[in-house]
């Protein structure tokens, strides 16, 4: 089949993170059916499924990205399962996710991980601990989250804003894992941005340090 010839959609790239244009590179339908009593063989009633697998290449990067869509007789007309293999990203991971310590950058993969398949419970509680072992870290096992946050402002470490930040995103990890609070999408990235910024702030020394030491020393004129 020729290009100009070729079936196109309209779906989401991971690659462009965005909805792009995709060639139907191969697709496969299966079917199935089953009696509904399955003890009784003179039962003539049954049920039928129909899964379509599609092959879909971006037409601008070529990305590639399996779809299944599974249709059920019993459900509605417009009703259907549709998943995405590897998932759609929503969020990518900050390029500077390496200078982590270990613990925390794994810790943020699995986050990450959660976002993709829009599992904002999981998303929100993995950013409190993320940001846990941040204040552990930098300013001691003092107390609770709020004694915690109060020493990092005295000792200079985030700014009275950021605070007010900081304890925002705390409060709705901590609705997530004791009130069930599931947050929209746009609630979950705002809390991402104000994670990141936390923990970029942490790279940010340690860069800052070692670009001082590969900074060439001025050179003084002597009167």
């Amino acid at each position: 089949m020729t290009p100009e010839k070729q079936e196109i959609e309209r779906v989401h790239c991971n690659q462009c993170r965005q909805e792009t244009k995709h060639f139907v590179v191969a697709k496969r339908v299966q079917r199935g059916n089953a009696p509904v009593d399955k003890n009784n063989p003179l039962c003539e009633i049954s049920v039928s499924w129909v899964t379509t697998y599609t092959m879909l290449e971006c037409c601008g990067c070529e990305n590639v990205t399996l779809r299944r869509l599974f249709c059920f007789s019993e459900w509605a007309p417009d009703e259907y399962e549709e998943d995405y293999y590897p998932p759609p990203i929503s969020r990518s991971m900050p390029i500077w996710n390496a200078d982590l310590p270990d613990e925390w950058r794994e810790l943020l993969k699995e986050v990450y991980a959660a976002l993709h398949p829009n599992s904002g419970c999981l998303a929100l509680m993995g950013t409190r601990t993320l940001v846990e072992l941040y204040m552990n870290d930098q300013a001691g096992d003092v107390g609770g989250f709020a004694q915690k946050v109060k020493m990092l402002e005295q000792q200079g470490l985030i700014s009275k804003p950021n605070k007010i930040f900081l304890e925002t995103a705390l409060d709705a990890g901590h609705a997530a894992a004791h009130r069930g609070h599931k947050p929209e999408i746009d609630e979950l990235n705002q809390v991402m941005d104000i994670v990141e910024n936390l923990l970029q702030g942490y790279v940010l020394v340690k860069t800052a340090e070692n670009l001082k030491k590969k900074t060439p020393a001025r050179n003084r004129k002597k009167k």
